[in-house]
């Protein structure tokens, strides 16, 4: 079917005037990127096979995820804000607890201001971003915890190149080619949690100076697109190798603090999981006195499988603790029964990614055991919850109804 759309493609290219073909090379850079992202996930993966399918998909958004970043529709003296999960945005183990807010494009060279409520979700992240040498470079961070607001919960942020006026919630402009804010808002009950509202304004521009954006130009076009097709090069297999690389079935030794480009206060431990269709990996996760943390599944591309339908994640307000204070969740290919059931979705094998943020205890290293399912109540705790089949239909509804309403946030605070 690649074979095919490649094809296509490609007449559709020699149906077009040689000088136009020479001039456009922008739009034939993005088309190769992708190509060449395309015949590394035939490389990599067996034929027919699920992993496959997840890999052209995976090569494909790349397309839908970025391309707001390097064409957007306005400019950097008319930023905009943008959501996940209303819009894709799944890469590099994107977390399905996440609701992630956009401020975007912004010029690391100008100043905005950021103002807002917190609304009430259990933490809150701010960071800013630069694309520059086909990579993400980060600017400053601020987090909730040190977050200054009013009683009421409004807050202002000054992004600047500069604090000149000692701003209390100073974020600070990394250089780069385009630049954004991401703002991670951390929910806990998907159906109850008030986000985050946010709007942006450019203090650099003159008060009395209307200002609109400007069209795209045929010179601008080319270099940002070939900007693009140089981030799917240099991003597009990044996942796919540290997941690979992770063991299987067990963890590090340790948490380890994030360096790959989230946020820095963030605890991650990552492992690769194997499970047969008669088998379970219970994950045994000793609790840590936290704000937020949660556990997911990923497919080999480090993207989240669908978490509106399917139960592929728990954060800790979700998910059932045992009277130890151990979290204990279990990958299977099929209902087990259990409280905490993490659906590996027909994906025999796939990723699993932990978080805790901000934690303030010991973390401890998570337990792994590989059993089969007929094994799996011996290695529970006896009072381990029994999750009957109309309870995990309840359980289910309520996250689609959850997952729905982040999409609609019409109950934002005032």
């Amino acid at each position: 079917m690649r074979r095919s759309i490649a094809a296509l493609a490609g007449a559709l290219l020699v149906a077009q005037p040689v000088a136009a073909q020479e001039a456009d090379t922008g739009f034939d850079a993005v088309i190769k990127a992708l190509k060449d992202l395309g015949d590394q996930v035939e490389a990599q993966t067996e034929p027919g096979s699920v992993d496959r399918a997840q890999g052209y998909r995976f090569a494909l958004r790349r397309i839908e995820m970025h391309l707001a970043s390097f064409l957007p529709e306005t400019d950097v003296w008319n930023p905009v804000l943008s959501r996940c999960p209303t819009r894709l945005c799944k890469y590099g183990f994107d977390s399905p607890d996440f609701n992630y807010l956009t401020v975007a494009p912004l010029d690391p060279k100008l100043s905005y201001r950021i103002t807002g409520n917190r609304g009430d979700v259990p933490y809150i992240t701010f960071q800013q971003f630069s694309v520059g040498g086909g990579r993400w470079n980060t600017g400053g961070q601020i987090e909730s915890k040190d977050l200054k607001m009013d009683d009421k919960g409004n807050f202002e942020l000054l992004l600047a190149p500069e604090n000149a006026e000692n701003h209390p919630n100073f974020i600070k402009m990394a250089p780069g080619q385009t630049s954004h804010l991401l703002i991670r808002q951390m929910m806990g009950n998907w159906n109850t949690d008030k986000e985050v509202s946010v709007a942006v304004e450019v203090l650099s521009r003159k008060p009395d100076e209307p200002r609109s954006s400007r069209l795209l130009s045929m010179p601008e076009f080319d270099a940002r697109a070939k900007a693009l097709a140089d981030f799917i090069t240099q991003t597009g297999p990044l996942y796919r190798k540290i997941i690979m690389s992770e063991p299987v079935n067990h963890f590090d030794e340790a948490y380890e603090k994030v360096d790959d480009g989230g946020f820095p206060t963030n605890f991650k431990n990552t492992m690769q999981y194997e499970v047969g269709p008669d088998e379970a990996v219970l994950i045994e996760i000793p609790s840590v006195e936290a704000p937020w943390g949660n556990i997911q599944l990923g497919t080999l591309w480090g993207e989240s499988p669908d978490y509106a339908s399917r139960l592929i994640s728990y954060n800790i307000y979700q998910a059932h603790r045992d009277k130890d204070g151990v979290f204990r969740y279990v990958i299977a290919q099929t209902d087990p029964g259990t409280p905490n059931w993490l659906d590996a979705a027909g994906n025999p094998r796939g990723g699993v990614f932990v978080r805790w943020q901000t934690p303030t205890g010991e973390v401890q290293k998570p337990n792994v055991t590989r059993v089969k399912l007929s094994q799996l109540r011996k290695a529970l705790p006896k009072d381990h919850p029994v999750v009957t089949p109309a309870m995990r239909a309840e359980q289910l509804r309520l996250r689609l109804l959850g997952y729905n309403r982040r999409i609609n946030p019409v109950d934002l605070p005032n």
